[in-house]
């Protein structure tokens, strides 16, 4: 008669250990280091930090193609001398028309 009781008890043992083991694994997904809640945060940072990556490509490109034309557009660095910097060519008069 003990036959039965020992597996009973073996059963009940066995099913408390797996259910311990189901409750310890869902509060690690919830509450744990690398929490569902973490992921979701560290994706959302990731794609933060890519769009700002895409910006700043963006931006650097822009100061290539401003650099190349410093470099090889005479008829753009002279505009931007006069309009930017208010200069002129010898013997040239500046008229500045205010509103």
């Amino acid at each position: 008669m003990e036959q039965p009781d020992v597996k009973k008890r073996f059963f009940w043992i066995i099913l408390f250990a797996i259910v311990v083991t189901i409750a310890i694994v869902v509060s690690q997904l919830m509450f744990g280091k690398n929490s569902l809640k973490q992921q979701q945060k560290v994706k959302h940072d990731i794609a933060m930090y890519e769009a700002q990556i895409d910006s700043l490509k963006h931006a650097i490109d822009s100061c290539n193609v401003e650099i190349e034309r410093l470099k090889n557009d005479s008829l753009y660095k002279e505009d931007l001398l006069r309009t930017r910097y208010g200069m002129s060519r010898k013997g040239e008069r500046v008229f500045q028309m205010v509103k």
